[in-house]
Order: C-alpha cells, then structure tokens, then sequence
C-alpha cells in the first residue's frame, strides 16, 4: 500500500495561519456578466480575524459579487 503523498504535504492549522498572514497577493475570482469568470489579483489583511480586502465601491469585483455572491481565491507563494 503506498503513502498518500498528498497527506505527507498537507499543512496544519497553524501552518496555513503563518502562511497566509505573510505578505502575499491573492487571487480572487468573481462571476462576472454571462457567466464569465473575472480574476483579479488583490492584496488583502486580516479584520476580526477574518480575511478582507479594500476596492471601490463601483470595480468590477464588487459589481459581480453583489449580483452573484459566489467568489474564490487563491493565495500562493510562487
């Protein structure tokens, strides 16, 4: 039976909170008009211990999740 290598990499907790609270950039995908995937890249901090980020009111991000709520990101290191 061979080792699952994704178990061998997976971070703990308190990795990824070390992680995400270096100074990264994240992706973050919204749903735009039709259907279409929009990314952007966004820096972001951290509000009551809860990931956040700033942009006008009227970007294209905030005009796609106030239509469609769903949104991801992605926070890499390189």
């Amino acid at each position: 039976m061979g080792v699952n290598q994704r178990a061998q990499i997976k971070m703990t907790d308190e990795e990824i909170d070390a992680f995400l609270h270096q100074r990264h950039a994240m992706s973050m995908a919204t749903i735009g008009p039709g259907g279409r995937i929009q990314v952007v890249a966004m820096w972001y901090g951290f509000l009551d211990g809860d990931i956040a980020f700033e942009t006008k009111a009227k970007s294209q991000k905030v005009l796609n999740i106030r239509r469609d709520p769903r949104m991801t990101v992605m926070v890499e290191d390189g």
